[in-house]
């Protein structure tokens, strides 16, 4: 007989262990699978008490969701290296405000927009013996209100000579509508009168007090070590992911038609109230304003049948209602507007190219790839090099040590 005690353990007991067991081993294979197979949902964004949500500052992880680039977010909470708010000397630098065409998480950070914007820049002649720097503040989900709010906040801290709105049709008209806008964690404008009124009402908003308690944090620690949590959380989200309809019109696809009811008459006065205001804020803070229309992927399908179809959907002869009236709207505000739809549009047809998707999502829809970006890169640039944010520039002031030139 032992001279210890024996231990007896209970049929529940050791069924525990052995769930646990079986659990553990579970995960353990969960995430092997998935590291093998490179799948990961990374998380990479945070409460914001200005824009609702905002990139999480050091944020490093990979993006498989739409294309393929490993994602790197500075200190600062932004994808543009490691710039910081001082600005060096003789450099001109172009903050670009945008939704997730702008943040680009699909390709890598020297093939998105901006980085290929500040090469062709760099190469524009009244530029000559300046640095370029163009400054990514792009974040997804983020209508008009929020890219005000970007500025007004964050961006106008690192001094722009050049404030770029990325505006696109397809569905910032609807984030700037706390009528058609289903997600409400994030500031609204309302019109009275010819005043913006701010709402910041998203403060208290249960999903957005619960994303500061240090059990979520703790959560979003522990999330973006385990891909298993990832998958669970990306799979949970897409079944919570609200249908977005008006009618028999997708939301998206309406925004490129002329307003049919008065949800979308007053989205439209207000957006274009926020651009005035983001126009004006720009000017307090000595910097030139510029709008660039992005296209949806449907205006610059490489198959006209597809963009005549999408017209007959909606009823109209062609998609380009928001983009003419962005134009008139810029007219009228002496605001240059740089329309991409129409010559991103060309190029797809005669190239027969895909300005849109990737080869794990669908050609032809979604965001830009590769070729999308450079392409509206290239017309951006051409189209800024020639206006009076770039020509009516002082010359730059003469280098350190050189002795300029007697008359």
């Amino acid at each position: 007989m032992s001279d210890g005690k024996q231990q007896n353990v209970s049929p529940w007991g050791q069924k525990l262990v052995l769930l646990a067991i079986g659990l553990s081993l579970g995960l353990i294979f969960s995430e092997a699978v998935l590291r093998l197979a490179g799948i990961s949902y990374p998380q990479p964004y945070a409460p914001d008490p200005h824009c609702g949500t905002r990139l999480r500052p050091g944020f490093e992880g990979w993006w498989r969701k739409e294309g393929r680039a490993y994602i790197r977010i500075n200190r600062y909470g932004f994808r543009h290296g490691d710039r910081g708010p001082a600005k060096p000397a003789e450099t001109w630098r172009v903050a670009v405000l945008g939704d997730s065409f702008i943040e680009a998480f699909q390709v890598p950070e020297e093939q998105t927009f901006c980085a290929q914007l500040e090469r062709r820049l760099q190469a524009c002649a009244d530029l000559a013996g300046r640095r370029v720097e163009v400054l990514n503040f792009g974040v997804s989900g983020y209508g008009t209100a929020q890219q005000l709010r970007m500025l007004r906040h964050y961006a106008a801290q690192y001094r722009p000579d050049l404030v770029l709105l990325a505006f696109f049709p397809g569905n910032d008209l609807r984030n700037n509508s706390a009528e058609l806008e289903p997600y409400q964690v994030r500031p609204f404008y309302h019109l009275q009168g010819d005043d913006l009124v701010l709402d910041e009402s998203f403060r208290q908003h249960p999903d957005y007090v619960k994303a500061q308690s240090a059990w979520v944090r703790g959560k979003v620690a522990l999330t973006d070590r385990m891909r298993t949590l990832q998958l669970v959380y990306q799979l949970r989200d897409a079944w919570r992911q609200p249908a977005v309809t008006d009618g028999r019109f997708g939301v998206d696809l309406a925004a490129l038609a002329e307003p049919r009811n008065e949800a979308w008459r007053q989205a439209w006065e207000l957006t274009e109230r926020l651009l005035a205001e983001t126009a004006a804020e720009a000017t307090r803070h000595q910097a030139r304003f510029l709008v660039l229309t992005v296209g949806s992927d449907v205006q610059v399908h490489p198959d006209p049948s597809v963009r005549a179809a999408a017209g007959r959907q909606l009823g109209a002869h062609d998609l380009a209602y928001a983009d003419r009236r962005l134009d008139q709207w810029g007219r009228q505000h002496g605001i240059d507007v740089i329309n991409l739809a129409e010559p991103m549009g060309r190029h797809a047809s005669e190239n027969r190219a895909y300005l849109h998707g990737f080869d794990n999502t669908q050609l032809g829809t979604g965001h830009w790839n590769p070729e999308g970006h450079r392409v509206a890169a290239e017309i951006a640039a051409a189209a800024i090099c020639g206006t009076a944010a770039v020509t009516r520039l002082p010359p730059p002031p003469p280098r350190l040590g050189s002795v300029p030139e007697r008359p």
